[in-house]
């Protein structure tokens, strides 16, 4: 591949080289390797390229441990040097026939999906996989790796399932070191628990924290520990989560490095919808209030006017939809729920307006694959209208949420 690439950039043909060495044909199947040519053959081509490959492989050695060091950064969610993105960049080319090659653009990829360009990663890693070769090296493992980042990125959950369980794209990754390993495992499990296959998504958590097990790095052990205890929480085995949870508290109080405003936020976060999970509302509300001040979050927002209604704290919540009015939200289901909760708060009902809600939202729901929201709203809804003795829409909603009952059902099964 290196006599290839460099007659290729000198733009020679194999009969300017070979001449006085061997055939253009044996120099073909040399560079295809088809043959393993005597010592000699290959210092005499790569002479005549005036290649000196002591200084060649010192030269790929270098870049070799310097892109390495790069993705190691990346996949630990550090921050690159502006010298070190300059130098990355500088080492991309439009051929991936040479390793370094391909791993430079591999690893170029998985920077654009830290800085959210996912259209140009996935555009780049399109380019890439005609030269992805599926045996247990390097540019296997990092292509299964990144691409498995990139599914995320898109929310394209049931991508990253399907390939894993009819190409096993693990088993490459038996060669990579554990840390990347128990990445793969983390990434299958988040994909399995976005896709409601709970029992699934504790099994690749239980394989990642097994594989990552005698290695130190808080951040990600405490992604193990967040993970687990919300797909417990999804499996209704509430101690055990709140377990998890616990063990996430005392991870970031003792490691400072990780004590950061998002991290206790998140955390909180959590631990106040497995309260929420449990109808302990007043446990809940006070963990999205801890949540939120720690970061403001509007997702931590909704979550606790949710709560805050189900409680019936109408001061709280009230408190709550002036302090955040709709148009600070800008997701969608965000948008639908704050609609969903101000319309119930005000008990305004007209049979006219329950139908204009749930014509547009619970479609929404059912199209975005949200059965959680659906399973809490749709019954709600299904009330109102019975006040109404609209038992037509009645119906629907509990059908709505039938169907998102068996969708759930059913993953959990498989």
């Amino acid at each position: 591949m290196l006599i290839k690439y460099h007659r290729q950039q000198q733009r020679l043909k194999q009969d300017d080289v070979s001449v006085g060495i061997c055939t253009p044909s044996y120099l073909s199947r040399i560079e295809n390797g088809i043959v393993i040519a005597e010592k000699t053959v290959y210092e005499l081509l790569l002479a005549r390229l005036s290649v000196n490959l002591v200084q060649e492989k010192d030269k790929l050695a270098t870049k070799r441990s310097f892109l390495e060091s790069i993705y190691s950064k990346l996949l630990s969610n550090e921050i690159l040097k502006k010298n070190e993105v300059v130098r990355l960049e500088s080492f991309q080319t439009e051929t991936f026939q040479i390793e370094n090659d391909l791993i430079a653009g591999l690893i170029y990829s998985r920077y654009l999906l830290s800085i959210d360009m996912l259209v140009e990663a996935r555009a780049l890693l399109m380019k890439i996989e005609p030269f992805i070769t599926w045996h247990q090296d390097r540019g296997t493992q990092l292509y299964i790796a990144i691409t498995t980042n990139a599914h995320l990125s898109f929310l394209e959950f049931q991508e990253i399932i399907i390939r894993e369980e009819q190409q096993h794209v693990s088993n490459y990754m038996n060669v990579a070191s554990r840390f990347e390993q128990a990445n793969y495992f983390y990434h299958l499990a988040f994909a399995h628990h976005r896709y409601y296959s709970f029992q699934q998504a504790l099994y690749y958590i239980n394989r990642a924290t097994k594989t990552f097990s005698h290695q130190y790095k808080p951040l990600f052990q405490l992604k193990l520990f967040s993970m687990k205890g919300v797909i417990l929480n999804d499996l209704h085995r509430f101690p055990e989560a709140l377990v998890e949870f616990e063990a996430g508290k005392d991870l970031l109080r003792n490691v400072s490095a990780i004590q950061t405003p998002s991290q206790w936020s998140t955390l909180y976060n959590n631990i106040a919808y497995c309260y929420e999970c449990q109808h302990l509302f007043t446990e809940a509300m006070s963990f999205y209030k801890k949540a939120n001040s720690f970061q403001e979050d509007l997702h931590t927002v909704i979550n606790w006017m949710r709560a805050s209604y189900q409680k019936g704290d109408e001061e709280t919540l009230n408190k709550l939809f002036k302090k955040y009015p709709r148009e600070q939200f800008d997701v969608l289901h965000h948008q639908y729920q704050w609609d969903l909760l101000k319309y119930a708060s005000e008990r305004n009902f007209t049979l006219t307006k329950l139908k204009e809600q749930e014509e547009v939202v619970f479609p929404y729901f059912k199209r975005q694959e949200y059965y959680s929201l659906t399973l809490y709203y749709a019954p709600l809804w299904a009330a109102f209208y019975e006040d109404f003795h609209a038992y037509k829409q009645v119906s629907i909603c509990f059908k709505y949420a039938f169907n998102a009952s068996e969708k759930v059902r059913q993953r959990m099964g498989s």
